[in-house]
């Protein structure tokens, strides 16, 4: 199984673009997809600009996935952003009475669905956004790490480091390309690492004889787990680290 964010070999032409160019089409897609801060009315959300802006962020997106030749059932790798994003939505969607104030009762946009119970729907058009600016830029990252190697991102990093060491030669000392680098192959391992942890809880318990206390306390000892693997790992990049300084 493949991890989310892990790079993965390949002859597409996303594979074959340079490291730099696919790392400065990431950010630039990720500064326009999220371009005018949180929206919070749908007036706002709907208007002209944002669909037009938001449209085109999709689209290259998509773009990207096309051209890394990736199979649409990688798509359920990204389940945690529909998870978040369900959770955003009803976030910012459930109001409830004692937080409503007088003014906002006479909103047309704040609808009272049970006498306990308020729909806020300028809360739910934010959430939809939020979650699909977010799918927007995951695909993006997924896309962009699974075709670029650890040494090609590292490569790319220390071109901009040397360039920027000729104005600034204190700058080559802080190494920032090499920790960048790090940092982003160990993104992948937090995914492969949960995915060890849940497989291996899942193989030494019984599903069918679980409650929901049980269930609970399985999954904090998993995060216990996953937490503990992360630290490790965190602490042996650390030493590697300090080897080749």
């Amino acid at each position: 199984m493949v991890t989310l964010f892990s790079y993965r070999r390949g002859n597409s032409i996303l594979h074959k673009t340079p490291a730099l160019v696919k790392l400065a089409i990431l950010i630039t897609l990720c500064i326009v997809t999220f371009k005018g801060g949180s929206y919070n009315y749908l007036k706002e959300i709907i208007s002209l600009p944002v669909i037009i802006r938001t449209s085109i962020c999709f689209l290259i997106s998509v773009a990207l996935f096309i051209l890394a030749k990736s199979k649409l059932n990688s798509l359920k790798q990204l389940n945690f952003v529909y998870a978040l994003g369900a959770l955003m939505i009803l976030f910012r969607m459930i109001r409830l009475p004692q937080f409503i104030t007088a003014d906002e009762t006479q909103n047309s946009f704040i609808v009272k669905a049970f006498p306990f119970l308020y729909l806020d729907i300028d809360g739910l058009a934010a959430g939809v956004l939020y979650t699909i600016r977010f799918f927007i830029t995951t695909l993006a990252a997924n896309v962009i790490f699974k075709t670029t190697s650890v040494l090609e991102i590292k490569e790319a990093l220390e071109s901009i480091q040397d360039f920027i060491s000729k104005i600034i030669p204190s700058f080559k000392k802080l190494n920032i390309a090499l920790v960048i680098s790090l940092a982003i192959n160990f993104i992948p391992q937090i995914f492969s690492t949960w995915n060890q942890v849940h497989l291996a809880s899942i193989a030494r318990s019984n599903p069918q004889n679980k409650n929901l206390a049980q269930s609970i306390q399985n999954a904090s000892q998993q995060l216990q787990t996953l937490f503990s693997c992360l630290l490790y790992q965190a602490e042996e990049k650390r030493k590697a680290l300090l080897n080749r300084s």
